[in-house]
């Protein structure tokens, strides 16, 4: 990907970006392809790394005590991700965070991301954007699991995040939703009925 459409993407998503503080952020991101099912994150290291997905989507998982992944993120294009654990409570991350499809990204050693937000307003402010827009996410995610049933999930999900399901693939789909791929399937042939 070229600098310039680097550029541009960063401008488009943070409007609020100075020419020197997009000069800054390439400064201290490298630029990294991901081919599908790579991991940038491995559970077990404490992973000071935070990325920006220019194109394509990442996945966090963690393998629970049966032994399955779980997906705890999904994270699209234009949005800042991390191992939350690891990033600040500086302990080994229990999650996993891998490409779908081809990923896009800038990729952060965090402790010099928040020194350089020290230093430039507009980059703090870009950074406090991420954290609202991880918050935000996680209170609708944690909110849907518990209040709503699978299709209402479903169209909740469908409604807040259409990429999705134009990147994702329907067994992460259906693993983020807590259900069963069958029963995903069910649903979908549902709507589709309907």
């Amino acid at each position: 990907m070229e600098t310039l459409t680097i550029r541009s993407i960063l401008k488009t998503t943070y409007p609020f970006l100075a020419p020197a503080d997009i000069d800054q952020i390439l400064t201290i991101g490298q630029y990294q392809v991901l081919k599908n099912k790579v991991s940038l994150i491995q559970a077990g290291t404490v992973a000071k790394k935070s990325f920006f997905i220019l194109s394509g989507m990442m996945r966090g998982y963690y393998i629970n005590q049966k032994g399955e992944e779980k997906n705890i993120f999904l994270r699209p294009e234009h949005t800042i991700s991390g191992a939350p654990d690891a990033l600040f409570n500086n302990i080994a991350t229990k999650y996993t965070f891998e490409s779908i499809l081809e990923s896009h990204l800038l990729v952060f050693d965090h402790p010099t991301f928040l020194s350089t937000s020290e230093q430039y307003p507009n980059i703090n402010k870009l950074y406090i954007a991420a954290l609202q827009e991880n918050l935000q996410t996680l209170i609708f995610r944690v909110e849907s699991l518990i209040d709503k049933l699978p299709e209402e999930r479903y169209e909740e999900l469908l409604q807040r995040s259409p990429q999705f399901f134009q990147t994702a693939f329907n067994k992460h789909i259906a693993n983020y939703l807590g259900v069963t791929p069958n029963s995903f399937s069910r649903i979908l042939k549902r709507k589709k009925e309907g």
